[in-house]
This record gives structure tokens, sequence and C-alpha cells, in this order.
């Protein structure tokens, strides 16, 4: 167990004997972050590059890690654990230096299992709300505090920084989506979020945290929008329990085309939620930095590398995703209508198998609308290796995964695998064209932002220049993913970004993405 938790004198010392890089002292919470925060999303134990990533940029003078007990179902907090342990005995790292900051809400996995068990067993959690199959929300005060304890076990800590409430809003989309009344679902997870900050001042008090936030993906959204959560209201919670209290930071979406959080005046007075945190003091971190979502069009702010062997026109890379769901066809025709049959399970579980066995059909409708490579990735991370995993769980469950099923379900995720990447074989030269045609256009309007050597390292630089943002989370998942980042935090910045700069950026963004 590592003892200790992050210091003002500690990231300060830290700070100074970095001073290549940039810090910022976090709002009103006491403690110095460096500008750019290890954001770990998409980290797990499987692969020794993340672990060798997030050793390096602590080395290096990064000391904001970002996570949450839900990231790859919990893997995320153990990668880190394991690293500060290691970096910690080895006294290369102070844990004074560091600021981790971990969340709860979302329940998904190992997680939502575990809560079925005690929902079968009589004992639910209250206030526990299923969005979908696979995907809960609670932050009712007993399961916060049983996550709480979760995370400081796998992150080998005795006490975490901050600790945020997860997308609460999610409630709001379950209540819209089950026609209950806007406002009446907003009072209800007001009050839920009462119940749940009155917990967490008392974990400050038990030690186990130094403060709480919330991390929202509608802090800047419109307010008619259904699950706009208003941040003045929640800091009238907070007061409410106490002129003391400890809700120090907020968590959003931000980066060149989501620029609401500035832009979006929807707080009290005619204040955007920027404007809001820094007249209260809120330590503000922001992410999605690189990753653009506008509806449907989910693309990457980054470049992108293409090896001249590797490229194929579009005819051909059409005509190779059209014999990969072929192939995709054959394989789930064979488990529906031979695989699934012959075991031995309930008549209305086979039913609901079957209905998960559609990636083919789903592709052949959807293929041309995905726009990128990140939505292709995001449907094999998020919809095919969910449904294979299901698959094998519920088989398994009876005893039925013989060799002949096993060997059925290895061709299904390896069908899927060669259609994914005949998909971004056809998507990446589109994300090629739209890196170029940003970079061309920000070139334009804001030269000073391209004064850099990838677009990536201008995404993080629009928003280190945009006052009132302390902490930008990056996922850097490979060590050259944390050199490009050093390279950026190693820049002076020339210029602050006010508004009429981001609302130049915003439409021109919007006009490449328009245009293509």
């Amino acid at each position: 167990m590592i003892t200790g938790k992050a210091t003002l004198e500690g990231t300060q010392q830290l700070a100074q004997a970095n001073p290549h890089l940039s810090y910022r002292q976090f709002g009103s919470f006491e403690v110095w972050i460096s500008q750019v925060g290890f954001g770990t999303y998409r980290i797990d134990e499987q692969d020794e590059q993340y672990q060798h990533a997030l050793r390096k940029a602590l080395l290096e003078g990064i000391n904001l890690i970002d996570t949450s007990s839900m990231y790859a179902n919990g893997s995320a907090e153990k990668v880190i654990g394991h690293v500060l342990k290691q970096l910690v005995d080895e006294e290369k790292i102070r844990r004074e230096e560091l600021v981790i900051v971990s969340k709860a809400g979302i329940v998904v996995g190992e997680d939502s299992e575990e809560t079925m068990k005690r929902t079968a067993a009589g004992k639910p959690y209250q206030d526990f709300t299923t969005v979908h199959e696979g995907m809960s929300i609670c932050i009712h005060p007993e399961y916060l505090q049983d996550q709480l304890t979760r995370s400081l076990q796998r992150l080998q800590l005795e006490q975490i920084d901050c600790y945020m409430l997860h997308n609460p809003e999610w409630y709001l989309l379950w209540a819209k989506m089950n026609k209950i009344k806007q406002q009446e679902a907003y009072e209800e997870l007001l009050e839920r979020i009462e119940k749940a900050f009155l917990h967490l001042e008392k974990e400050v008090e038990a030690g186990r945290i130094q403060c709480y936030g919330v991390s929202a993906n509608s802090f800047g959204s419109n307010p008619k929008e259904f699950d706009f959560i208003a941040l003045d209201t929640l800091w009238a919670i907070a007061e409410k329990i106490s002129p003391h209290h400890h809700f120090r930071v907020i968590q959003f979406p931000m980066n060149m085309y989501e620029s609401g959080p500035l832009l979006e005046k929807n707080h009290g007075h005619g204040q955007s939620a920027l404007r809001f945190a820094k007249e209260k003091g809120l330590g503000v971190m922001t992410n999605r930095t690189l990753d653009v979502t506008a509806k449907e069009k989910i693309f990457r702010l980054t470049d992108i590398r293409m090896e001249p062997e590797t490229m194929i026109d579009e005819k051909e890379a059409t005509q190779k995703i059209k014999a990969c769901l072929d192939r995709v066809d054959e394989v789930e025709e064979q488990i529906v209508d031979h695989i699934l049959p012959a075991l031995k399970l309930e008549r209305d579980e086979v039913k609901e198998l079957k209905k998960k066995v559609t990636a083919g059909a789903m592709l052949r409708k959807y293929w041309k609308k995905l726009y990128s490579s990140a939505n292709v990735h995001n449907v094999q991370s998020l919809l095919f290796e969910p449904v294979i995993t299901d698959l094998r769980k519920s088989i398994a469950k009876h005893g039925e995964l013989d060799d002949q099923t096993l060997e059925w379900l290895d061709t299904y995720k390896e069908v899927l695998t060669k259609a994914t990447d005949a998909l971004k074989s056809y998507y990446t030269p589109k994300d090629c064209q739209r890196a170029q045609a940003i970079k061309k256009e920000l070139s334009r309007v804001r030269p000073h932002l391209m004064a850099t050597d990838t677009l990536s390292q201008a995404a993080i630089r629009t928003m280190r220049a945009t006052p009132d943002v302390h902490g930008i989370l990056v996922g850097m998942r490979r060590e050259h993913y944390v050199d490009d980042v050093l390279a950026e935090l190693q820049r002076p910045l020339d210029a602050q970004l006010q508004e009429e700069d981001w609302q130049t950026i915003t439409q021109t963004l919007k006009a490449v993405i328009g245009a293509r």
C-alpha cells in the first residue's frame, strides 16, 4: 500500500524540478498539475506497452493521472497501481508529487455482474438504474463506498486525491428513454447527487479522499438538452451541505470542435461553464482532446501515417469489405442455425443469444456511414468484442463450451476482425485527407496554432492556450504518444485564445467536416 497524498509542497517541488514543462495550480485544490494529464480510458493489463508509457510519462514529469473504476473493468486502475508501486519503491517518484483522480457511477463488467447477484439475493443497491443490458448507473452512498474501497485496492493507495461522480447525467438519458418528464427526472437526479456529496464529505473526513468532483459530458450543452446539468446547481448543493465543502473539481469533453464549455452561455448571469468554474475556484480537467464527437461523425485530431505499400484504392477496399461481410454472414448463419440450437440452453436464452449474432446485417446496412476509422474501432470494441464475450460466458455457464463451439466462436472473432480491418483500410485514407484539410485551414485562420509538428500537438496547444483549463487529459497508450505530448509541453505559449478565436476554430472544423 502506498501511503500519503498529493501536497502543495510536493507538487510545487516537482514543477520546479521540471522547468521545461508547463504546470498549473488546480483551481482551489491546492496542488500543482502538469498541463497535460495521463488519461487511462483504454488502458488494461493485457498490454505491457501501457505500463511502459505510464512509467515514461511519470518519470518525465507528468503528474496528473485520471482513471475510473469502469475503465477496462478496473484493469486501468490495476496498471496504475502496479506502476506507481514500482516507481515509489524504486524511489524514482514520491506520492506527494502525484495527483490521482478516479471516478465511480457507471456500472459495467464485473461490477454489473456483482450488482445483479446482489439483486437476485434480495440486497439490491438503492437508486440503481439499468440504462441498457450490461450497463447501469448508481451513485448511491452504499455503492460509492464499495467502489472507493475497490479502487483504493486496485490503485494500491491509502488515499485518492480526487474522487468524481462519473457521468451522473446518464440517469437523465434513461429517464428520457422511459418517457419520464424532464423536470421530474432532473429533481430526482439532484436528490441523488446531494446524497452522494454528503457521503463524499464523509469520505474526506475518513481520509480516503482529499476532495471530490463531477465528470459530466453535458456541462457545455444547450440547457434545453434533456441531459444538461447546471454546474451552478451542483455548486448550490455543495454550499447547502457546508460552506467548507470539498467539491473542488469538474471534468468535461472539450476540443477544437466541441467548444460548448466556453462558448455556450448556459449558467447564471450568462456565464459559460468555464467562466463559472473560474469564479468558484473549481479545478477544470478536459477530456476527448483528440477525439471529436459530432453526432455520428467521430474522428481523431491526429496525423494519419499511411505506408505506400498498404494503400489500396476505394474500389478495391469496397470489394474487400463485401468479401469479408459475406464470410461474416456464413459464420453467423452457422452459429444461429446449428451451434446455438444444439446447446442445452433454455429456449428463451437461445433466442436472446441469436439476437446478438447480427454483425453482418448491421455492417451491411451502416458501414458506409461510419465516417472514420475511429468509428470502426468503436464498433469493434463496444459492439463486436462484448457480444463474443457474452456468447462465451452464456455458453460456458451451462458447461457447453466444447471444442467445436470454441472453434466457431474463435472463427467468428477472426472474421469480424478481418471485416473491421477491411473497413479501416477504406476509412484511413479519408481520415488522412480530413487531417490534412484541418491543418491547412487552421494554418490559414490561426497560424500560431500550427507552429507544431503534429495535428495532435495543435489540438493540445488549443487547450493549453485556453484560460481557466488546468488539466488536459490525453490517452497516452504508447511511449511515442508520450513523446508527442512532451514535445508540445516544452513549447512556450505565445498567446491565449479568446472566445472569438474559439468561434473561428470551431467554425473551421465544422466547415471541413461538412465538406467531407
